[in-house]
């Protein structure tokens, strides 16, 4: 048996909870926790629904009194929303909050309850390393997408209003307390987010598994994401209401998201930031786009991984696998559309290596190697796994 290496494994969520119909759980949970005043941070796509109606409901039956709403813009979350979060639940004073929606609203519901705890700027909490005091209220996580995994990770990112800088946040202090998994909520989910969200939660477990900082503790949860959205993903996309594969897709977000939050990510993450960034590619997208051309230049570094890969998306190789998955689920497009100079490529090659998802691949590239990767990317594949001039 292979001697186990060292590793350092972080998980800071206290419950996960899957169920259809979970949301109904709310009212049980604020009672629990003895909670008095809610503060609800929804996407924007929810003002004046049936379901934010509904959250009042099962709130109001627990603490008494109508919570406080605050609904995220439909754009990425930057510091102007973010800081407006913050200002609404401030007026609450909440002891109890609630975030439902994608990883925009999960990350800015996370960075504005940090804020509570800790006055400042929103720039004033980014950042690797900081300590911060916890804020003592109850954050329940209803993720709607199943895709960032959000609702039980340490990390958000947010954009600087006004400039192309992505700011990023880590700490314990942000992490949901529970999570609920409800399926019945993505079932709206129009078919292209389910794609991209997917797709997302497929690169969250694959650099997972294949990082360098992946380990006998990480393993298991990359590994049964991928064995899930491997299986079930193409089924979410296609039979929206089908409830075993939501079902199945938001757990295995969620698995993807535990062993990110400790092994880290790789290149297609390095690739899909600045996509986001410079671009306004959605982050799922952006994935689609990097992981089966970063897979095939992984091959050679992943040793035994690759046939598990391979084996998880009924592929030939890794990179195959991944292919037909995104072609599958219609992502399968060229870069072209999105980045269409050399100059424009050149720059996200620079802004890629910048990336401290870099040195976690498991093949270190150069910024030639980088190149190789993006000039890649400008042609689709089909079923077939990309051709790299490597």
């Amino acid at each position: 048996m292979q001697e186990l290496q060292p590793f350092v494994f972080v998980h800071s969520n206290q419950r996960i909870v899957s169920a259809w119909g979970a949301l109904d759980r709310l009212t049980d949970l604020a009672r629990e926790f003895k909670a008095a005043r809610a503060a609800v941070v929804m996407d924007g796509y929810f003002h004046n629904s049936e379901t934010a109606s509904r959250i009042a409901t099962l709130l109001q039956t627990a603490t008494g009194q109508q919570p406080v709403f605050y609904f995220v813009p439909a754009h990425e979350p930057d510091t102007t929303s973010v800081a407006a979060c913050t200002a609404a639940m401030h007026a609450v004073n909440p002891d109890f909050v609630v975030v439902i929606g994608g990883g925009s609203a999960m990350d800015t519901a996370k960075i504005a309850r940090l804020l509570l705890a800790n006055p400042g700027t929103v720039e004033s909490v980014s950042g690797f390393g900081k300590s911060f005091k916890p804020h003592p209220s109850i954050l329940v996580a209803v993720p709607t997408t199943a895709g960032t995994g959000s609702e039980v990770s340490e990390s958000a990112i947010a954009g600087q209003a006004g400039s192309e800088i992505k700011l990023i946040f880590r700490s314990q202090a942000m992490t949901p307390h529970v999570a609920l998994l409800d399926g019945s909520l993505s079932v709206s989910a129009p078919s292209h987010v389910t794609a991209a969200s997917g797709y997302d939660a497929v690169t969250h477990a694959v650099e997972a598994y294949v990082s360098k900082a992946a380990s006998v503790m990480t393993d298991p949860f990359a590994e049964s994401a991928m064995l899930l959205l491997g299986r079930w993903l193409p089924i979410a996309f296609g039979e929206p209401t089908n409830q075993a594969a939501r079902t199945a897709c938001l757990v295995a977000s969620c698995q993807a998201a535990i062993a990110f939050n400790s092994a880290n990510l790789g290149l297609a993450h390095a690739l899909a930031a600045p996509l986001g960034a410079l671009h306004h590619v959605p982050h799922g997208l952006g994935n689609a786009l990097a992981l089966p051309v970063v897979a095939a230049y992984n091959e050679t570094a992943m040793g035994g991984k690759a046939a598990t890969v391979a084996r998880c998306f009924g592929g030939a190789t890794a990179a195959q696998g991944l292919a037909r998955l995104r072609f599958q689920l219609g992502l399968d497009l060229s870069l072209d559309q999105f980045v269409p100079t050399d100059a424009d490529r050149e720059k996200l090659a620079l802004a890629a290596m910048r990336s401290g998802q870099v040195k976690m691949n498991p093949r270190l590239a150069t910024l030639e190697d980088m190149r190789v990767l993006i000039e890649a990317m400008r042609t689709p594949t089909g079923n077939a796994a990309p051709a790299l001039s490597l």
